[in-house]
């Protein structure tokens, strides 16, 4: 027996992944269109130990540095997470942002364009998967 109100709920929460995966995808086409394109630094790593692995290989989200068309100084932490898109310090990397917002700015590798819209997705889709079996059963 099922909780009454859990397929709406699962629906509810598959929708607002999806809403923000096309906000994120969105900033992605602006970016490629209006970007202000620059040279980036990674100046660490935050490591999350809460890591399921036995803190084997704790998830690690870089910090790049930056500095805008206003010479303004940018420090922000990519969207991306997860294993294959850490990035190491002190590495020089490809920064896209735009001019009047310097704080949304990515770090210009396809990896790191897609991967955070690509997983809101995927957990949009099985949280709408989970909200019809719900709801079927």
């Amino acid at each position: 027996m099922s909780m009454p109100g859990a397929d709406l709920l699962c629906f509810t929460v598959g929708l607002l992944l999806y809403v923000a995966a096309w906000r994120d995808a969105r900033l992605v086409r602006r970016l490629r269109r209006e970007g202000v394109r620059t040279q980036g630094l990674v100046v660490a790593n935050i490591v999350d130990r809460r890591n399921r692995n036995g803190n084997r290989n704790p998830l690690q989200t870089p910090v790049i540095r930056f500095h805008d068309h206003q010479g303004y100084e940018v420090e922000f932490t990519t969207a991306a997470q997860g294993i294959g898109l850490g990035l190491a310090t002190g590495r020089r990397v490809d920064v896209r942002y735009l001019p009047d917002e310097s704080q949304k700015a990515r770090v210009w590798m396809r990896r790191h364009m897609v991967a955070p819209a690509a997983g809101l997705t995927l957990g949009g889709t099985l949280f709408t998967g989970f909200g019809l079996l719900i709801a079927f059963n």
